[in-house]
Formats: structure tokens, C-alpha cells, sequence
């Protein structure tokens, strides 16, 4: 096969998961996130069962020279890359107005810039190897017409929920895929702190991080341009698309 998966946020979660599955596959892989310690654990136990080879480069996508790094670091060790899974993210609580521009800063670019920043540096290659696929995760928030709350995450959801559809688009005639991953609540670390309010959401809206990374495989593979995992959350997307903005205030009042 000799193709090459980059897989940022890759040292736990969905990236970990990503990173098992596509080394069962065959996949060559360079993972990236900020604890080194771990990617190298997960690269050394992946490299004695599925005999792939696998680079790791610790960045922290926060900074925005990080894609750059990320990029130099593949060219310079010779690794094309076919397939991008653009999965690093985490959660950021507080009012908009008590966190400082710093830490909302590095969140949009974790969870948005550095997925847009990777796109546009590896998109050539690919489209001189008239080959890629790229997953970009992004979540079931991303299609709730109000909040109150978490407003900066499904901002920033959404613009990768947009961004990903257009480079679909665009580039899908040259066989280049973008899928849209759109998860609810999904057993990761992100949730691992949610203490009680994790507790309280019924167990038939947690979705197996595994069976989420099987459901996006699949899709980008297929050429969908979005998936939404699971049964409950495609029921709710479909609510969500047609409530009218007002009703969802008045609810909230």
C-alpha cells in the first residue's frame, strides 16, 4: 500500500483510535500532538504489531508556526502524506468575556486554524498524486441553530464543518475527499473531567470512540463528504435543522 496517514491530536482519544486503525490497515503514520512521551508508547506498539512505519513529531497546535513545524518535519524526512485526519481538539469552559484572548487564541487554533493551516500545505502533493483523504473532525454541535453556552467551540466546529465541505467540493473531481466527522458525546478524555454532567447523560447518547473512527474510515473512504455517527444524533441533527432560532431562545429563557 506504502500510503501515509498524518494524524494530529494522536496521543489519546480518537486520534489514538485513528492511529490503531489505520496501522491494522496497512497505513504508514506520523503522529503529532504535544505529549511526546505518549506518541512515542503508541508508535513503539504499533510499529511491533503491524509493522509500519511511524514518525512522531511532538507540536502544539496552539502556536501558529505548529503546522509549519509539522509540515518542514515531513518534507525533511522524506514522507509524502496521503491522508490527513485533522483531529486535535479539547474543551475550553468560561464566559467569552473572563477568559483571556490567549487562551481563546490558542483554542481556535487547535480546534480550527491548524486544521485549515495543514489542509492548505499538504493539499499539493496530493493533487499532483491525483490522491487524497482528508477527515476533519468536527462535531453534532456544529448544526445547533442557539446556545448560550460554548459558543467559541461550535464556532469553531462549524467553520470546520463549512471548510471541510468546501474543499469536497472543490477538489473531489481530482480525488481529493474532505469528510466532515460529526460525533456527540463520544467516551474519550475530552469528557474524562465532565464529573457529574457526565453521569447524567443517558448512556444510549455515548457513542464507542473505536466505532466512531470505524464510521469515519469508512465514509472518507466512500467519499462522503459528511458523517454523522450514530442513529440518536442524525434523529437530532434532523431536529436541529429545522427549529426555528426564536423557539430555541424562547426555550432558553
Amino acid at each position: 500500500m506504502n500510503k501515509t496517514a498524518l494524524i494530529t491530536g494522536a496521543s489519546s482519544g480518537l486520534g489514538k483510535d485513528f492511529a490503531n486503525l489505520y496501522a491494522e490497515k496497512g497505513y504508514n503514520l506520523v503522529l503529532t500532538a504535544r505529549r511526546e512521551d505518549n506518541l512515542k508508547l503508541i508508535a513503539a506498539d504499533l510499529i511491533e504489531k503491524h509493522k509500519v512505519d511511524i514518525l512522531i513529531i511532538s507540536a502544539d497546535l496552539g502556536k501558529q508556526d505548529a503546522p509549519s513545524k509539522i509540515f518542514s518535519f515531513c518534507n525533511e524526512n522524506n514522507v509524502k502524506i496521503d491522508i490527513l485526519i485533522n483531529n486535535a481538539g479539547y474543551g475550553l469552559v468560561g464566559e467569552f468575556d473572563k477568559l483571556s484572548w490567549e487562551k481563546h487564541n490558542a483554542f481556535i487554533n487547535v480546534l480550527s486554524t491548524s486544521a485549515i493551516a495543514l489542509t492548505r500545505l499538504l493539499l499539493p502533493s496530493m493533487l499532483a498524486e491525483k490522491y487524497g483523504r482528508i477527515i476533519n473532525i468536527s462535531s453534532v454541535a456544529a448544526f445547533a441553530p442557539y446556545t448560550n453556552s460554548g459558543g467559541m467551540y461550535i464556532a469553531t466546529k462549524l467553520m470546520i464543518l463549512k471548510f471541510s465541505e468546501m474543499i469536497h467540493n472543490e477538489y473531489k473531481s481530482r480525488n481529493i475527499y474532505s469528510c466532515a466527522v460529526c460525533p456527540g458525546f463520544t467516551h474519550t478524555e475530552f469528557h474524562k473531567d465532565m464529573g457529574e454532567f457526565k453521569s447524567s447523560i443517558p448512556s444510549f447518547m455515548w457513542m464507542d470512540s473505536r466505532k466512531v473512527v470505524e464510521q469515519s474510515y469508512a465514509a472518507s473512504m466512500s467519499g462522503k463528504d459528511i458523517i454523522i455517527n450514530g442513529w440518536f444524533y442524525k434523529v437530532l441533527v434532523f431536529f436541529m435543522k429545522i427549529t426555528p432560532k426564536w423557539l430555541v431562545k424562547l426555550g432558553s429563557n
